[in-house]
């Protein structure tokens, strides 16, 4: 039986915590928008118990990837979850939760505090590597556009 593996990184930006966590909540509105090379497309969903899904096309290690996933956000810790239930990712994982956290930091800068939980299929798939990859180049796309604004 496959056990659920974890996984973390941290990203220190030059943007403030609320700026960078209200763009990256709005995602249908603003992050493609801000990282056009990651992000391809974004379409939301709202289902009738008013949770609503979203589905993305992602450039991931240069190929083409797509997933649908439900997201929770907490206000009051800047931070949200992304439960990943469909798509490309699935291929690799039973299960694949990501979260991202905003923590604030002295004169304007905070870190994103990105971590994933995932279960295997089995034993020959592997860590989610490219997808850490991919939340640092889309972090960062994303603070150098936020700067120029």
């Amino acid at each position: 039986m496959a056990q659920m593996a974890k996984s973390m990184i941290e990203v220190e930006i030059n943007v403030s915590a609320d700026k960078i966590f209200q763009a990256i909540k709005s995602t249908s509105r603003s992050v493609p928008k801000l990282s056009p090379e990651k992000i391809l497309s974004v379409e939301e969903h709202i289902g009738d118990d008013s949770k609503g899904t979203k589905n993305w096309t992602l450039s991931v290690d240069g190929k083409v990837e797509k997933m649908k996933e439900r997201v929770v956000i907490d206000e009051a810790n800047k931070s949200m979850t992304v439960f990943v239930f469909e798509g490309d990712v699935m291929e690799n994982y039973s299960s694949f939760k990501c979260n991202l956290q905003i923590i604030p930091k002295l004169h304007g800068r905070s870190i994103a505090r990105w971590s994933w939980e995932y279960e295997k299929l089995n034993a020959d798939s592997p860590a989610p590597n490219k997808y850490m990859d991919f939340a640092v180049y889309l972090t960062k796309d994303i603070e150098s556009n936020l700067l120029k604004t």
